[in-house]
């Protein structure tokens, strides 16, 4: 497994006259294949202005923000600047124009919302296949029917299909949007609170689904402010006034899954063992204190 993102010094500034404000102060990061980061912080504290830079949906003042892609995965079609050369490439999305970064936005980063954005006049099946009628380099029609029907069999919406989003449970339409933005298989799944507007047993399901596309190899970074949410990923990044404060790894370094505890999940590789629910809930909290929260 290789690094997907390297981030670097990644900074947003905001000038009103002589006044200047940093929402993102000199941020950096690394984040593998395969990984599950959190994000957390108080309100105001960058995490959502974090993670729209990483999208390439707002532009940062200074920094870099280097995707590495392997060679089947191209970036888009049309520019010289980020053209194939063979092995695995950096394409750094805070040097992209808005084109640019539109295009490599639609190929590499899925994204999920707080609120679900599902088209409403479209089923569950039409939300879905929307991202790979847009992706015109594909050449799999034949299968793209198969693809949906078994995420939708296999994440409990195959029943709902036919259903248009307001026919849809909170939690059914979180699940249809999460899976609507891994259907083209991008490198990387950003989520930006993803349960805020569901109950409890919502929330449940939708971390079960991430939780099994991480199983499969999903790289995904979320921010969130639930800790019943937080202790599912594998490492929490806390910031505070734009900066990276603090970060609480979960993983334990097991050869082989020897001596896992009976209720320990294993990662997609085996080779590591994370806490149970109620260890990693432990320590986050402990974490979380020491900082303040």
């Amino acid at each position: 497994m290789g690094t997907v993102l390297e981030v670097r010094e990644l900074t947003k500034k905001y000038v009103e006259g002589t006044a200047e404000s940093k929402a993102v102060d000199h941020v950096s990061l690394d984040v593998e294949e395969g990984d599950f980061v959190i994000i957390m912080g108080a309100s105001g504290s960058g995490k959502t202005s974090i993670l729209h830079l990483l999208a390439g949906i707002d532009t940062c003042s200074e920094g870099s923000i280097k995707y590495t892609l392997p060679d089947e995965v191209r970036p888009f079609r049309s520019s010289r600047r980020y053209r194939q050369s063979g092995g695995n490439r950096p394409a750094d999305l805070a040097r992209m124009n808005e084109k640019e970064k539109t295009l490599f936005r639609r190929a590499n980063i899925g994204l999920v919302f707080q609120q679900q954005c599902l088209i409403p006049d479209l089923t569950v099946y039409e939300n879905i296949m929307l991202p790979l009628m847009l992706d015109r380099s594909r050449k799999e029609n034949a299968s793209r029917e198969d693809k949906i029907m078994n995420l939708c069999g296999r994440f409990g919406l195959k029943e709902h299909v036919g259903k248009y989003p307001s026919q849809l449970s909170g939690g059914q339409q979180q699940r249809t949007a999460i899976l609507r933005s891994v259907a083209n298989h991008p490198p990387l799944l950003l989520c930006d609170e993803p349960t805020g507007s569901l109950n409890s047993a919502q929330t449940e399901l939708v971390m079960d689904l991430l939780e099994e596309l991480n199983k499969d190899g999903q790289t995904i970074i979320l921010v969130t402010h639930d800790i019943r949410v937080a202790v599912r990923g594998k490492r929490v990044l806390y910031i505070e006034d734009g900066h990276v404060e603090g970060e609480l790894d979960f993983t334990e370094h097991v050869p082989n899954g020897a001596g896992l505890h009976p209720d320990s999940c294993p990662d997609t590789a085996g080779t590591e063992a994370v806490c149970t629910i109620k260890e990693r809930e432990e320590k986050l909290i402990h974490f979380l204190q020491e900082r303040g929260w």
